[in-house]
């Protein structure tokens, strides 16, 4: 029995907790969600970014492969060698210093001394042979070496040199570097010169080759590759560059190093969610054409439905209004992606009547106040067809500008955190040696983008970077 009225007594308690919640559920106005649509985005399209980096070239292999392919010595002091007139002979020995290089924009001057003694024999017809020297037994003449080579990077990267002899001439007008022997004061200085020219120019082709035979490529290949990995700017949030063509600028040359001005194009974007996953492309031809001007990075902040619905609310929660009398109070306020780039709005309110209406819209961005605003927004097909029939005077354009007015919410410092975390991704070591740094100039807004999951505010950020390799040799 006891039993029995229990249950009784319960079973009274959850109908009337039922019917208490079923009164409370009741609105005058109900209007259906919106339908949802499928999501559509479109990224903007953004400047061609140009990534600074400068190729530094020691010329030191070269002046190596010169000193390897010239020979430093020439000719024999011991070996005579018949002049025009018969009776005369000449013997001369040159060695030669090691060279020096010097660079002129893409010109390479590479100059070297010659030091040489030479030695005369006249044979009369009347008496003993006649010798003289110069250089043996005092101070060695002179001469001066300079060849030039116009150097350039091939398309396949590699360096290519155009050498010619400039000049082979004594070292200077002084006396000290004159070599005359015999009492016919037969001038050896001619002589050397002209066979240290044969040497050279014999040799021309070889340090053509050897210039040549320096490749560019690993090296920058592996730049190219460094700026292909995705680069974490903080949890679930990566900066991937894109490179896509490397362009050459002015190439100057500083000292004995060659240094030319690279532009790696590339298309920069910032996304989020796990590490992306890249292929590795082929470093492509170097074109000889001018460098850009900086990144132009696409970068968005994301603004989570929840968050923009406690933003909005502070707008628009308690705000009134009025018209024939009747008089209404926004309650509760939801902001939700229904896909096709709008929102929907739900607004429950209390008053005259009770109810909840949507109203639909594309969202927009006020740069002037960092703002999220609805231009657009109006009336759900289905909220519009019941007001039609109940409460038409809601429905006016009044209460609908009044609601558009107050549908805004600030964005915060969404850009301000994503430009930081985008200048601390831009200084970074991307390996041992390479060094990326940049400074973000700016960041405004392009486009706001509404999903599903989430508002997506799109800005380019404007960026100076470079990588700063140490010297390799």
């Amino acid at each position: 029995m006891f039993r029995v009225f229990r249950s009784s007594v319960q079973a009274l308690a959850a109908l009337a907790l039922f019917v208490a919640a079923g009164c409370e559920a009741r609105l005058d106005v109900d209007a259906p969600p919106p339908s949802m649509m499928a999501d559509t985005d479109t990224l903007p399209s953004l400047p061609t970014s140009t990534l600074d980096i400068p190729l530094t070239l020691d010329l030191s292999p070269v002046v190596a492969s010169l000193e390897t392919a010239v020979p430093r010595k020439f000719g024999n002091i011991a070996e005579r060698k018949t002049v025009s007139n018969k009776r005369v002979h000449i013997a001369f020995e040159a060695t030669r210093d090691p060279f020096s290089v010097a660079l002129n924009g893409r010109t390479a001057t590479i100059t070297g001394v010659v030091h040489y003694k030479g030695r005369g024999w006249y044979d009369p017809r009347i008496g003993p042979e006649i010798s003289s020297s110069c250089g043996i037994n005092d101070i060695e003449p002179r001469a001066r070496i300079t060849l030039a080579s116009d150097l350039s990077i091939t398309p396949d990267w590699r360096l290519r040199g155009k050498s010619r002899i400039a000049k082979v001439v004594p070292y200077s007008e002084e006396r000290r570097d004159q070599c005359r022997v015999t009492v016919f004061k037969i001038d050896v200085t001619d002589r050397v010169i002209n066979a240290t020219k044969d040497a050279l120019e014999k040799q021309r082709p070889l340090i053509d080759r050897k210039i040549s035979s320096i490749n560019l490529r690993p090296r920058f290949e592996n730049y190219w590759h460094l700026l292909e990995q995705p680069i974490r700017l903080t949890d679930s949030v990566w900066l991937l560059i894109r490179p896509s063509a490397v362009r050459m600028g002015e190439t100057v040359g500083v000292k004995r190093t060659l240094v030319t001005a690279l532009g790696f194009s590339a298309s920069p974007i910032v996304v989020t969610g796990k590490r992306p996953t890249v292929m590795l492309t082929s470093l492509p031809p170097l074109n000889p054409a001018a460098v850009g001007n900086g990144l132009h990075i696409l970068m968005e902040g994301v603004i989570g439905y929840d968050l923009a619905t406690d933003l909005l609310e502070k707008h628009i929660v308690g705000k009134t209004f009025e018209r024939g009398g009747q008089k209404l109070e926004i309650s509760q306020a939801r902001l939700f992606g229904i896909g096709s780039e709008k929102v929907a709005l739900e607004l429950r309110f209390k008053g005259n009547v009770k109810g909840r209406i949507f109203l639909v819209g594309t969202p927009r961005y006020d740069p002037g106040t960092n703002e999220l605003y609805v231009p657009d927004l109006d009336y759900d097909a289905g909220t519009n067809a019941l007001l039609v029939r109940g409460l038409e005077w809601v429905k006016h354009n009044d209460v609908r500008d009044f609601i558009r007015a107050n549908a805004r919410w600030s964005v915060g410092n969404v850009m301000q955190t994503a430009k930081e975390q985008l200048a601390k991704g831009l200084n970074r070591e991307l390996a041992k040696g390479v060094l990326l740094a940049a400074d973000v100039d700016q960041v405004q807004g392009l486009s706001v983008h509404a999903r599903r999951t989430a508002i997506r505010l799109r800005a380019q950020a404007d960026a100076n970077a470079r990588l700063t390799v140490k010297q390799e040799r």
